[in-house]
């Protein structure tokens, strides 16, 4: 596979925030929350059962699939050596929209590797292009449509935004970009590291490498073509470069925005033994966010050498390990889907693996807690890039066999085993691990660990990661003395194999 050696610089289970009450609540509210919190819940009576059927055939290595939207109910295809063609009227257009395969080298993995229209875009004809170049840099690049031909690019009116030296640094640095709802273009970029090579870059600052940025682009006409929002969550921290918006990714090679809800889906590509989605609502998007590697891959130690205390750091909603031939590899992140044509899917998120051909529904509320998650099997290899239509139907690449299939989904019975649930750490007779006491006045609880636990995390009801404990699988009874808390509800999880979790109300 030509995309390999950098889907590996691309290169859960799951982490789960469950959102409560306020920290004021009546008796009444405790008594039933505290019921509520003792009975098992199985979120997965009813998965959506997914199908990839074949789309656009007889393409070369595409890799991603998005719109414009304008109104036109055009699909653009990007191809990774550098074209970028038109779905329109039920055929490809002859011609391509915008051809760069002059100035892509296109050996291994350079090439075009994501497209995204400016939201005024009807009016300014403006879009950007993210490509891998002949002078060995990745550049960020600004276009304008034709005023006579909206299927044709100006391929000369291009000027680049921002253009990373590959020598020293990795060489191919991957990525994707979307604009979020406050208008600005949501950039990231990977770190360079592989395999053999784990490069420091995620946790530095003054580099863009491993990183997510946010520019401001409308209206920008002199060099450097962008200028810094000004409420950007680093723009007073000097050791911090003021694009940059979230720190200590590896590879965010294919991550989206929720239309409805504006959360953000961040699919991050893993190194030895981990992939990962962060899922972080606007709310959290307003901070800045370390999301840990290369000092944690996941929820687990990859290298702490030089690194803050854990509570510095962001991690997974959800991640899922490289432990066997039944486990995947390589993360392709996707989309919630809001389209109208399969009613079982509506808000479920839609992602897979590239290696293995797997694909996950995943189920979370409007505050980014992940309900559930079903591994799928059976689907095409090579599935590099996820894409919406204007109607917000969703689309996949295949880079193995040139293709952009749609998918689809049906209802399905609980047949299909889902591959998270939440559990509530105690139900009536099938006694698991076991919190105590539930009603904390002393800052002190008590985990009796029935099977083995990675580690114990306290959430506030904003879902914010209060503290975190690494267990290293031990078992037996250990004590947790919490933090100063006010008066409230929290959520302790224990993460193993599984998640499970307990409420726990903090009185003062």
């Amino acid at each position: 596979m030509k995309l390999k050696p950098w889907i590996h610089l691309l290169h859960t289970t799951d982490c789960q925030i469950h959102k409560s009450i306020t920290k004021r609540i009546s008796l009444p509210a405790l008594f039933y929350l505290l019921c509520f919190s003792f009975g098992f819940t199985n979120y997965a009576k009813a998965q959506p059962h997914l199908t990839f059927a074949p789309f656009i055939q007889n393409l070369t290595q595409p890799l991603l699939i998005t719109n414009a939207g304008d109104g036109s109910g055009r699909l653009f295809i990007v191809e990774q050596g550098g074209k970028i063609k038109i779905y329109k009227n039920g055929g490809l257009l002859s011609k391509p929209f915008l051809d760069l395969s002059s100035i892509i080298p296109h050996t291994g993995g350079d090439g075009v590797y994501s497209l995204v229209f400016a939201p005024n875009y009807k009016t300014n004809r403006t879009f950007f292009v993210y490509f891998y170049s002949l002078d060995g840099s990745t550049k960020l690049a600004r276009f304008q449509t034709s005023k006579t031909n909206p299927d044709s690019a100006i391929g000369n009116s291009g000027v680049t935004l921002i253009s990373l030296p590959g020598a020293g640094t990795g060489g191919v640095h991957v990525g994707d970009m979307h604009f979020g709802k406050d208008g600005y273009l949501y950039v990231s970029f990977n770190d360079g590291s592989i395999y053999a090579n784990t490069t420091k870059f995620a946790q530095d600052g003054q580099v863009l490498l491993g990183k997510i940025l946010r520019l401001n682009v409308t209206n920008v006409n002199t060099p450097p073509y962008y200028t810094i929002p000004p409420d950007n969550p680093f723009v007073n921290d000097p050791n911090v470069r003021d694009e940059i918006w979230a720190l200590g990714l590896r590879n965010a090679w294919r991550w989206s925005f929720d239309k409805r809800t504006g959360n953000m889906w961040i699919a991050d590509v893993g190194g030895d033994k981990w992939e990962e989605i962060d899922i972080k609502t606007p709310a959290a998007q307003k901070t800045g966010l370390n999301f840990g590697w290369p000092c944690y891959e996941a929820n687990s130690i990859f290298d702490t050498t030089g690194c803050k205390t854990i509570n510095n750091y962001t991690f997974p909603a959800f991640a899922y390990p490289h432990v066997s031939d039944t486990s995947g590899e390589v993360i392709t992140g996707g989309y919630i889907y809001n389209g109208s044509a399969y009613p079982a899917l509506k808000g479920y998120y839609v992602c897979a693996d590239y290696e293995k051909g797997y694909a996950w529904v995943i189920k979370a509320n409007n505050a980014g807690v992940v309900l559930n998650s079903n591994k799928q099997t059976g689907f095409p290899l090579g599935l590099v890039g996820f894409g919406e239509g204007e109607d917000g139907e969703l689309y996949v690449a295949s880079l193995s066999d040139g293709t952009v299939y749609r998918v689809q989904a049906t209802a399905t019975p609980a047949s299909i085993a889902a591959e998270t649930i939440p559990l509530n750490i105690t139900s009536q007779g099938n006694l698991k691990s076991y919190v105590y006491p539930t009603l904390v006045s002393n800052s002190i609880i008590n985990i009796e660990l029935k099977e083995p636990c990675k580690f114990v995390r306290l959430l506030d009801i904003a879902g914010n990661e209060l503290m975190r404990k690494i267990l290293d699988n031990q078992l037996g009874r250990i004590t947790l003395n919490l933090p100063r808390l006010e008066a409230g509800m929290y959520i302790l999880q224990l993460v193993g194999a599984g998640t499970l979790q307990q409420k726990i109300y903090v009185s003062r």
